[in-house]
């Protein structure tokens, strides 16, 4: 499991260099972070329903959520050519613990990678312009089993109303374990995708909504036109 912030970085160098190899962007964490609270050219990417493991460290009871909120806040300098990402992992406490303290949690890489995937989409989209569909969004995998229900009153996104899953999904035992299974379970991405970034996967939907209306239509017609001739044979008789 990855704790560490320079494993982010590394894996986050490895994929920024592939994706923009002629521009210089760094990661670093930032636990001042805001939702919504921006400087002028910042953009903002929240990757819900991260799954990872925590630990109490008062306790050392572990548990697993699969509603883990980080907030991301990305800027490109188009002249320099340099890039700034800032992260904040969201935290959760102990519910054994009488006082408990708010922990970080630990990632598997294979969950660094998707959530750094979703993030180098988003710095496309939102930084660079380009037209990104809401599909290509890798899904998180779920590991571990979940025990019960997602504790709001433990939960730091939730105290700050960033989080609105009130339960956690329950995986059935044996099921979406690594180790156990072949299919493990896994989460989209939820998050709002703006004009720009969604280009021309919009025009794509229009034009599949304007055929099932069309369709309706005939449907419609056709109905009625039956309709009427029965009436009228029926008249007739």
């Amino acid at each position: 499991m990855i704790g560490t912030m320079e494993i982010w970085q590394q894996i986050f160098s490895q994929k920024i260099g592939q994706m923009k190899p002629g521009d210089t962007w760094t990661l670093k964490a930032d636990y001042n972070l805001q939702s919504n609270d921006l400087d002028p050219g910042w953009k903002q990417f929240l990757q819900q329903h991260a799954f990872a493991r925590f630990q109490c460290s008062q306790c050392w009871h572990i548990w697993h959520s699969a509603q883990v909120n980080i907030l991301f806040h990305m800027h490109l300098d188009r002249k320099q050519r340099r890039g700034q990402a800032k992260m904040k992992i969201f935290r959760q406490e102990c519910k054994k613990c009488l006082v408990p303290k708010l922990e970080l949690p630990e990632f598997s890489q294979e969950n660094v990678e998707r959530v750094l995937e979703n993030l180098m989409l988003k710095i496309r989209g939102k930084c660079y312009r380009e037209a990104i569909s809401p599909n290509n969004l890798s899904k998180i995998i779920v590991e571990a089993q979940i025990m019960g229900p997602h504790d709001s009153s433990h939960c730091e996104a939730c105290r700050l109303g960033i989080c609105y899953v009130k339960y956690e999904v329950q995986a059935p035992a044996n099921t979406f374990f690594r180790t156990a299974s072949l299919f493990p379970r896994s989460f989209p991405a939820h998050e709002e995708w703006s004009e720009a970034e969604m280009g021309s996967s919009r025009n794509v939907g229009s034009r599949c909504d304007w055929r099932c209306c069309c369709c309706y239509i005939c449907c419609l017609v056709i109905f009625l036109a039956v309709l009427i001739f029965v009436l009228l044979y029926l008249k007739t008789k």
